[in-house]
């Protein structure tokens, strides 16, 4: 292996993040090594090979090793068995894991993330770790009061193993599975800091993003640039983040997710150590994106300082309904609106209400303008439905 310029880049997980980070590869001429058990997985449109087997194959890391020189990962979810063997794997000098393994077992649990968080007083929300937290339903609610957030410890994503006890006859509704608990904040503003580590240390953020949630479905539905705080709470997330991935010691893309308290206090609410949905954006509102930063950072090629390209960028997420049918089956990509508009498909094959599909990007000269620019969008897939329904 080449210690400077890896040409092999394996990527656990097929779905959207590891298509775009397949592109991304091919982009800075990095082949591309997707592993996934899904045999109809979009990201193997974009990918140079493949490894198609369960993660809880014996024997899988191996494999890994022998047709790439690093590997990294699009979702938490990762079996800590092959994250051992990994690990294994590159003590003997055959594959370099990155992030890495510690840092990454440290975050997919959200519990041990939290405790991390309290153990380098950097600030986040009061919480309790629960094997069972309906035995426990009155003393959480003692300690927290009303309304309640229960997270799944592990496994939780797009909304999935996140719920909200709102009152005292939802008690009955609470998980029996190992969760965190906590209060829930009053209106924060929810914002996030896309950071990127190389493997010399060297570290860059992009700018804050503002998100805002689909309440039913309890899942990101846009992001916004610029995030409308001031410029010092702006720099005072970015190095609260920066300091963070430092402290983790880990290499690549990581995603800071914060609320800010009406007394414009910075509370942490997790980490992720892979690229983002909050970062989707910088696909067209930044010189290099995400995606190409993150392959840069674990290649061990250098980072590139993002330019800013627009004013305001505003992201959503397109969430499958009955009326997107029409649609599956169209090979993953990106299709240019206008100047102003971009869509991206994933390509999925399997579809579920709620499931993420693709994404919009409007750029304009303020964040409402590109709102706008959005509605225009929206309407045109909707004219598009119609017409395909007819």
């Amino acid at each position: 292996m080449n210690a400077q310029s890896p040409l092999r880049l394996a990527i656990v997980g097929g779905g959207q993040l590891g298509l775009l980070l397949s592109q991304a590869a091919q982009h800075l001429g990095i082949s591309s090594v997707i592993v996934t058990p899904d045999r109809d997985a979009p990201a193997l449109a974009a990918a140079d090979r493949s490894i198609i087997s369960s993660l809880d194959e014996p024997g899988l890391a191996e494999r890994i090793a022998q047709v790439a020189d690093v590997v990294t990962f699009e979702f938490e979810a990762v079996p800590a068995a092959l994250l051992n063997e990994l690990a294994r794997v590159q003590e003997s000098g055959q594959l370099e894991v990155r992030p890495g393994v510690e840092a990454f077992l440290l975050l997919q649990n959200k519990s041990t993330q939290k405790a991390w968080l309290v153990r380098h007083d950097i600030p986040t929300l009061p919480f309790a770790s629960v094997a069972s937290p309906p035995e426990m339903a009155e003393q959480l609610v003692e300690q927290f009061g009303l309304p309640l957030v229960q997270k799944s410890q592990t496994g939780g994503y797009d909304g999935y193993g996140v719920q909200i006890i709102h009152n005292r006859d939802e008690l009955d509704s609470l998980w029996d599975r190992p969760s965190i608990l906590e209060p829930m904040m009053e209106d924060p503003l929810e914002i996030a800091v896309v950071v990127a580590r190389g493997v010399s240390g060297d570290i860059i953020a992009y700018p804050p993003v503002r998100m805002t949630f689909n309440q039913e479905l309890n899942i990101l539905d846009a992001v916004i640039l610029p995030s409308g705080c001031s410029a010092e709470i702006e720099q005072r997330a970015s190095e609260l983040a920066c300091a963070i991935v430092e402290k983790l010691n880990g290499t690549g893309v990581f995603a800071v997710e914060m609320f800010l308290g009406k007394d414009n206090e910075l509370v942490v609410n997790e980490i992720s150590p892979r690229v983002h949905n909050s970062g989707h954006l910088t696909l067209e509102s930044a010189s290099v994106s995400q995606f190409e930063q993150h392959v840069r950072a674990v290649c061990n090629l250098p980072l590139v300082q993002p330019v800013t390209n627009t004013p305001a960028a505003v992201m959503s997420n397109l969430l499958y309904s009955d009326d997107l049918q029409f649609m599956l089956g169209q090979a993953p990509g990106r299709t240019v609106c206008n100047e102003n508009l971009y869509l991206y498909w994933y390509g999925k094959t399997e579809a579920r209400q709620g499931r993420k599909m693709g994404h919009f990007t409007a750029i304009a000269s303020d964040p409402e303008q590109a709102r706008e620019h959005m509605k225009k969008l929206k309407e045109i897939m909707r004219q598009s439905v119609s017409g395909a329904a007819a």
